[in-house]
C-alpha cells in the first residue's frame, strides 16, 4: 500500500495492490482518494469483479488503448455513469448524473431531476357548464 497522508486540507491518494475481490476493502464504498488494484485474468472477469458489489456510484471508469473495445465494455458495467479514458468528475447540467444499486437512487441534472422529485399528475378543471352526450 502507498501510504495516504494529510497535507493541510488535502488527503493524498492511497493505492492498495493485490486486493481480493471479496475483501472488505473491495466491497466497501469509500468517499476518499482510495484505489484498489484487483487482478483479473480476462476482460470478462474484470467486468464480473467490478459488478460484484452492492454499490454502483457514478465512479466506473476504464482506461484502454482499445477505444472501440472499451466502449463495448462500458455497457456491461453496472454503475450510474461510466467514463472511458476520462476523469470521473465530469458534471454537466443536462446529463443524468446519478447512481444505481445500494449507492442510492435517482439522477440529477435537467430534465431527470424533475422526474425524481415530482410526480406527474393530470388535473382537469372545467370552468363553464359542459353538456355531456349521455
Amino acid at each position: 500500500m502507498l501510504d495516504s497522508r494529510r497535507e493541510g486540507n488535502i488527503l493524498t491518494p492511497a493505492i492498495f495492490g493485490n486486493v481480493f475481490p471479496d475483501s472488505r476493502l473491495a466491497q466497501t464504498e469509500y468517499f476518499s482518494p482510495i484505489v484498489s488494484i484487483i487482478k483479473a485474468a480476462s476482460d470478462e472477469e474484470a467486468i464480473e469483479i467490478a459488478n460484484n458489489t452492492e454499490f454502483g456510484l457514478s465512479s466506473a471508469y476504464l482506461y484502454s488503448g482499445f477505444g472501440v473495445k472499451a466502449i463495448s465494455w462500458q455497457s456491461d458495467l453496472e454503475f450510474g455513469m461510466t467514463h472511458v479514458n476520462d476523469q470521473t468528475v465530469n458534471a454537466i447540467e443536462n446529463t443524468p448524473f446519478g447512481v444505481v444499486k445500494g449507492s442510492g437512487m435517482g439522477r440529477f441534472g435537467n430534465p431527470w431531476v424533475i422526474d425524481e422529485f415530482t410526480e406527474t399528475k393530470w388535473v382537469s378543471i372545467q370552468i363553464e357548464e359542459r353538456k355531456f352526450p349521455f
